[in-house]
């Protein structure tokens, strides 16, 4: 959430429109139209593929590690609770795309292979799609800078292997301190 002048914004997107609105120099997305579209695009993706992984977190080995929690690791005992234990394993196949991959590690699987994009995708520039920071670096950043805080168990691992992006990060802020 950002408040500017009694003015609430609340997605991210919305937000990077409008601080280019309100600070149009240097602009957030290039002259060039489609330039401007890969940037937009970029910076969708980044703010939705991240969400999907924490969401998918979130929603399976969060949950049950917050659940474990809760009730010290222990089921209740009931007849029910004793039949779904068997059925456990079987789930957790069918969840993990038919593979015995648990789910946690086929997570973090996944958002390895994005980081792994992200680094191919980057290449040798120094941003993304120009040698100017734009909309598209600062929602890669975010995304980058949630997964560096292992809000994913394990998932700070996986960026600091990473070290074109750790470069990239330090890059934009060294960048971003200048203007």
């Amino acid at each position: 959430m950002l408040e500017i002048d009694g003015e609430r914004t609340a997605d991210s997107t919305d937000i990077l429109f409008r601080l280019d609105q309100l600070h149009p120099d240097p602009p957030l997305l290039s002259p060039d139209p489609k330039v401007a579209q890969a940037q937009r695009q970029l910076e969708d993706w980044a703010d939705e593929s991240f969400l999907w992984y924490f969401l998918a977190f979130i929603r399976g080995p969060g949950r049950r590690r917050a659940a474990e929690g809760a009730n010290g690791g222990e089921d209740a005992g009931s007849g029910l609770t004793v039949q779904l234990r068997f059925l456990r394993p079987v789930l957790a196949w069918f969840r993990s795309g038919g593979t015995w991959e648990r789910p946690e590690t086929a997570l973090l699987r996944g958002l390895g292979d994005r980081l792994d994009d992200l680094v191919n995708f980057l290449g040798a520039r120094p941003f993304f799609h120009s040698d100017r920071v734009s909309m598209a670096d600062l929602a890669v950043y975010g995304m980058l800078f949630t997964i560096g805080r292992d809000v994913i168990p394990g998932a700070a691992g996986l960026l600091a292997q990473r070290p074109a992006l750790l470069e990239f990060m330090r890059r934009l802020e060294r960048h971003t301190e200048r203007e």
